[in-house]
């Protein structure tokens, strides 16, 4: 493997696709630039990344790389800053806003560290973008650290006065044709729902669990929820026991997880 200083170079590469803005951050030359990415991809025998048009794309060996480089400078800076005698980094988590409102508080009150909160999860610790996630698990986990942390039922949200707040519990038949506020698509819980749900309707879509409770409380529809949202005045939660819960993950990376990332995710599990 190369130098780590030409690690830094494709790191900063690989974060902006842009040889121009790279090597003006770097201070090189852009042939020079150009030779070092260049002669890394020949040491590894694949093309890190390809142009498609104007625009520049990370192969999966490039993607991995980066993963790579990320991963090494957070050791190198690490043990600098113990050799001085400095205080840790900042420790970066990533989770989604529901997590982080309605799961995560006790363990955030706990940890004594610095902390820096971003919205994420897996791939975000999967990038290096983050020391530690929580989240949903993705498909391909093959390069992170998962342990379980809860399973979370899924809820029907409806006025007092609906004709569906009579039953207790809920099928998933009688959710047909519903005017249901759910997330954009592509998100995870809008492909549940598409994939579990009889037809509905989409009433509105809303990012986070805030925004969804705002819009039913407009009355702009109803709407399938995580249990641990709290239920607004005038509703009712019916649970849905065919619906399948949501099992939050908590993720470190596999190659390198910083020690402080592990007393966090102690005090997650253990909250």
């Amino acid at each position: 493997m190369n130098s780590l200083e030409t690690l830094r170079s494709f790191r900063i590469f690989a974060e902006t696709l842009n040889f121009t803005h790279a090597a003006e951050e770097l201070h090189l030359s852009q042939p020079a630039l150009h030779t070092k990415i260049r002669e890394l991809a020949r040491s590894l025998g694949q093309p890190l990344y390809l142009k498609q048009g104007r625009q520049l794309h990370l192969t999966e060996a490039g993607q991995k790389l980066l993963v790579f480089a990320r991963e090494m400078e957070a050791r190198v800076q690490d043990f600098q800053r113990q050799l001085r005698g400095e205080s840790e980094q900042p420790l970066r988590l990533a989770s989604g806003q529901g997590a982080y409102r309605y799961l995560l508080g006790p363990a955030l009150k706990a940890y004594r560290g610095q902390l820096e909160l971003r919205l994420g999860g897996a791939e975000s610790v999967r990038s290096g973008l983050a020391h530690l996630g929580v989240g949903v698990a993705p498909a391909d986990i093959s390069e992170l650290e998962v342990q379980p942390f809860r399973e979370v039922g899924q809820v029907l949200l409806i006025p007092k006065q609906h004709p569906l707040a009579r039953k207790r519990r809920l099928r998933l038949r009688d959710c047909r044709d519903l005017q249901l506020v759910v997330p954009p698509p592509g998100r995870p819980q809008r492909l549940r729902l598409e994939e579990c749900l009889p037809p509905f309707q989409v009433a509105a879509e809303a990012e986070g669990w805030e925004l969804t409770l705002y819009f039913v409380v407009l009355g702009l529809g109803v709407a399938v929820v995580n249990s641990f949202c709290p239920v607004p005045k005038g509703f009712v939660a019916r649970e849905l026991d065919e619906l399948p819960a949501v099992s939050y993950q908590v993720f470190l990376p596999k190659a390198y997880a910083r020690p402080q990332a592990r007393q966090l995710a102690r005090l997650i599990l253990n909250s």
